[in-house]
């Protein structure tokens, strides 16, 4: 099946986001494979076996490159970009110095364009570990990954590496005093759409409480042949049905 090609550097965009507006993506990832812990049924990059987080290969760039590139890429732009979203070929987090890139990436974006915000969008698999949450909550948009809410629908649908548990997730991000939860729903083999991995979802949306959450569906290329999307009709009853379950604002995006 036919996906994305990788991002071929630490930047790319600016994006037109709907969720993010216009979004100058920052990859911390190497450029020449897929690093995430998750290996997603849905990944428009297609499947590349999950790592754990201590098992990551080198390949990443330099702090200094990344904050080269980073201000070369907003010293460009004839306008502010709306976001500087950390994100790109896999789990931004997996950077062994990403703590040290936001505290920098942060000084450049106040130096330079202080009206942008900064996010991630992160799978959620490291949260739980105290330094990467503490780094997070520095973002002003914490993005958090939550397909499932339960192992089962985590096993199915994001195929995580062993030492990542639906336990820690759920510890990690319960943990976070400020969240945003981003949720992938699908249809077909592997599904969080109907049913009891459905309601499993609701429910740990329901513990978290966070300030709100997104859903969107696979509109791109996907990895597996059996995923379906949910139709745009569909994901906005769904949404609405979960904000009035849970009293949390949620968008369809």
């Amino acid at each position: 099946m036919s996906v994305l090609e990788l991002q071929r550097g630490v930047i790319y965009g600016p994006v037109n986001s709907r969720r993010l507006g216009r979004s100058l993506g920052i990859n911390l990832l190497p450029v020449s494979r897929k690093v995430c812990t998750f290996d997603c049924v849905y990944c428009q990059y297609g499947k590349a076996g999950a790592v754990s987080s201590t098992s990551v290969r080198g390949g990443f760039p330099s702090v200094s490159t990344v904050l080269r590139e980073v201000e070369g890429a907003i010293m460009r732009q004839q306008t502010s970009p709306d976001y500087l979203t950390f994100s790109g070929n896999g789990e931004p987090t997996l950077h062994p110095e990403f703590p040290e890139i936001v505290v920098e990436v942060l000084r450049l974006r106040d130096r330079l364009c202080p009206a942008a915000r900064v996010a991630i969008l992160s799978n959620s698999s490291t949260v739980h570990r105290p330094e990467i949450r503490k780094t997070i909550e520095q973002l002003d948009d914490p993005i958090m990954k939550l397909d499932a809410g339960d192992p089962d629908t985590l096993s199915r649908m994001n195929r995580p590496a062993p030492a990542v548990t639906f336990e820690k997730i759920v510890e990690g991000l319960a943990g976070m005093p400020r969240l945003i939860v981003q949720s992938m729903i699908i249809a077909g083999e592997s599904q969080n759409a109907e049913g009891e991995a459905h309601e499993a979802w609701l429910t740990t949306l329901a513990r978290l409480s966070p300030e709100k959450v997104q859903t969107y569906t696979a509109e791109r290329p996907v990895a597996e042949s059996g995923v379906r999307r949910v139709p745009r009709e569909d994901l906005e009853s769904l949404a609405q049905r979960a904000q009035e379950r849970t009293g949390i604002p949620v968008g369809a995006y």
